[in-house]
């Protein structure tokens, strides 16, 4: 049985390593990542490490996801969260929540890093509790729904290798298939801004059904690089080679222009991985802007996490939730909340095949994400799963 327990620290921690791929070369399709790169901005990969420490002792780990500013993160859960939850109830996550999103709002900061850091320090709410009760996460939340997850290989890029091929391309989706995985999920909208010899969205879409037939389920993501016209443009591809989902098409601020791709495309739309609360995700829905959300619990967090769920399961959507560059706390999070959500509404979980985040890999003392045949393996452990080993965290201390 928990008990009585008192938040008395927050220690936040952060990290850095380097990328195993250089994103300012010039092919990269994104420019503006590209341009940071070559500020030496977005050279590495980051993270902060959030520990909520109880009355007991006992302590709870999250992660807040950085991209560019490793310490602004570390400020702001050091400057405003910690004097509004030390002294607190460590079991009472809503009130806590409602607390630092209050400390907010007022002063409209209800995205961004601001969102992202509240993000990292609930998720160390709920594995403090988890650990206090000795359950899973999911165990809290009624779960858990499913034991094993649904997971698709992302993402497979076709600008990352040097003199890389349509057959090569393919082939590396043949590999995915082999190892089990029934569903894929390629980068486009690059072909826009760099021009690839023999690259074109619909060459290589007719060159994975002409290998792989249509059982194969194939995802897409643009990354928001096309203005609505040539979404639609795009979409027209998709249908005819049945895309399963096109992900990002534009930016994420036009609404409007998701609501017309999703009325005009037989495609489902996705998105979602760039906002922040469950009030931005109803923007969305209200409008019927998007098929498939995709939260990411790196910025939403638990707690937001499970009531966009929630709302999607009414709305009769799907919750696909995105992982990308997060780290192994976000990545343990999302592992342990979707096993709470009803199985209707989950379609699939979003797995980086390529492995090559070392503060995902090298942080955790236990592997975070077994993966079986195309299926994430959901962890019994207490809690979000989650335990950092401390001689890795100095390793990569970021200073």
């Amino acid at each position: 049985m928990a008990r009585d327990l008192r938040i008395i620290n927050v220690k936040t921690y952060p990290l850095s390593a380097p990328r195993g791929v250089d994103i300012s070369r010039p092919d990269h399709y994104l420019p503006y990542w590209r341009e940071l790169a070559e500020a030496g901005v977005r050279r590495n990969f980051y993270s902060l490490l959030v520990e909520v420490i109880a009355s007991d002792g006992s302590s709870g780990w999250g992660e807040a996801i950085v991209r560019e500013v490793p310490t602004a993160h570390r400020e702001i859960i050091d400057r405003l969260f910690k004097p509004i939850i030390v002294g607190q109830d460590a079991l009472a996550i809503e009130d806590l929540w409602q607390r630092m999103f209050a400390a907010l709002k007022t002063r409209g900061h209800v995205a961004g890093y601001f969102i992202e850091a509240l993000a990292g320090v609930d998720m160390a709410l709920w594995d403090l509790a988890g650990k206090a009760m000795g359950l899973p996460i999911y165990r809290m939340l009624r779960g858990p729904t499913m034991s094993r997850l649904r997971a698709y290989a992302s993402s497979i890029y076709w600008h990352y290798l040097e003199g890389f091929s349509e057959r090569d391309f393919v082939r590396e989706i043949e590999r995915l298939a082999e190892a089990g995985f029934e569903q894929v999920k390629i980068k486009i909208g690059f072909e826009k801004i760099v021009k690839i010899r023999g690259f074109t969205i619909e060459n290589i879409l007719r060159a994975i059904r002409d290998s792989l037939g249509y059982d194969l389920e194939v995802m897409v993501d643009a990354n928001s690089a096309y203005s609505v016209g040539e979404a639609i443009r795009v979409g027209r591809i998709l249908e005819r080679y049945e895309v399963a989902w096109f992900e990002e098409p534009i930016p994420p601020y036009i609404v409007e222009g998701y609501r017309e791709l999703r009325r005009k495309l037989g495609v489902m739309i996705a998105g979602g991985e760039s906002l922040f609360t469950k009030y931005q995700f109803q923007d969305f829905i209200r409008r019927k802007a998007l098929d498939v959300l995709q939260p990411d619990i790196a910025r939403v967090g638990v707690t937001e996490f499970v009531k966009i769920a929630y709302i999607a399961e009414a709305e009769g959507l799907y919750i696909a939730p995105h992982t990308g560059l997060s780290g192994p706390g976000c990545r343990a999070a999302a592992i342990y909340a979707s096993a709470a959500i009803p199985r209707e509404t989950f379609l699939t979980y979003e797995y980086m095949y390529k492995r090559d985040n070392p503060l995902a890999e090298e942080i955790p003392e236990k592997p975070i994400e077994v993966i079986d045949k195309g299926y994430i393996v959901v962890p019994r452990e207490p809690g979000i799963g989650f335990k950092p080993r401390r001689a890795s965290m100095e390793k990569y201390m970021y200073v």
